[in-house]
């Protein structure tokens, strides 16, 4: 999550409202859920691989699992993802219904009028800054976990992104410029009716950033990938044993980190509501 000042905020808008789960709780869920949702597919790998081989055992490293048993203990661990994936929704919408619940019901007519719109925006960055959780989490224990079981491949992996930072810096930096720019315009668009052009355009502005860098992620991810591979077969390095696992787990890794920064991203678009309902 890579605003921090926005993600502080957020928090801190989290902290004070009362009659809801505790951050902490909340977090460990929507945190579990992330998880959850790619280890199955990853532990699906081992059981393909068997079933292409006429196996009866599921190898994990040097360690032989029954093949029937590796299938129940997957199914139970779908069911448990099922079920913990449909609280962790549940508690994020939930939550954001008894906050805007909370509001209607302990605020005046003419403070609902003046700050509905800056609430419930701030309600909103609380579903981006969940959600990002949910994919930072599970983004950094993949990715280190793919770099840990191929070192030499992973070191490839992160010298192609650190060249990816300098331009995502910039973009970053622009979206942030523009965000603030049509949250201040925003504040004054009652008071001054010439400002509503200036606010249109910084928000055409802002809209065409966030597309960019939305659909950006796939791009820079496949890209790294692809260029790695091919860095990798030249420098000779060999894939026996590692392979598909450990391209998919850092694929998965690295597209969930992104997932994270983008909603990182739309705390950030968010600030100036949260500002000024913290201040």
């Amino acid at each position: 999550m890579i605003n921090s000042n926005s993600i502080a905020l957020a928090i801190k808008f989290y902290r004070q409202r009362q009659n809801i789960p505790s951050l902490g709780w909340v977090l460990a869920v929507t945190g579990i859920s992330g998880i959850l949702e790619t280890l199955p597919i990853l532990l699906s790998l081992p059981l393909i691989r068997t079933l292409f081989l006429g196996s009866a055992h599921v190898a994990l490293g040097s360690t032989k699992v029954d093949l029937g048993h590796y299938v129940i203990a997957l199914m139970l661990l779908l069911l448990i993802r099922l079920l913990i994936g449909i609280y962790s929704q549940y508690v994020n919408a939930s939550t954001r219904i008894r906050l805007l619940a909370d509001f209607r019901a302990n605020s005046t007519d003419s403070e609902r009028e003046k700050m509905k719109t800056v609430f419930g925006k701030s309600v909103q960055s609380i579903n981006f800054l969940l959600v990002g959780w949910s994919q930072l989490l599970p983004g950094i224990l993949f990715t280190l976990a793919g770099i840990a079981l191929f070192p030499s491949f992973g070191i490839i992996i992160l010298s192609i992104l650190i060249l990816w930072l300098f331009p995502m810096r910039i973009l970053k930096r622009q979206q942030d410029e523009s965000h603030e720019k049509v949250s201040a315009l925003q504040a004054n668009l009652e008071e001054n009716a010439t400002a509503t052009a200036q606010w249109r355009d910084a928000r055409f502005k802002a809209a065409k950033l966030d597309s960019f860098n939305k659909n950006l992620r796939e791009f820079i991810i496949v890209s790294t990938l692809i260029i790695a591979l091919f860095v990798a077969h030249a420098l000779g390095l060999s894939f026996e044993g590692n392979s598909l696992l450990v391209i998919l787990m850092l694929l998965r890794g690295l597209q969930q980190l992104f997932t994270g920064y983008i909603m990182a991203q739309q705390v950030a678009a968010l600030k100036g509501y949260l500002t000024e309902l913290l201040h």
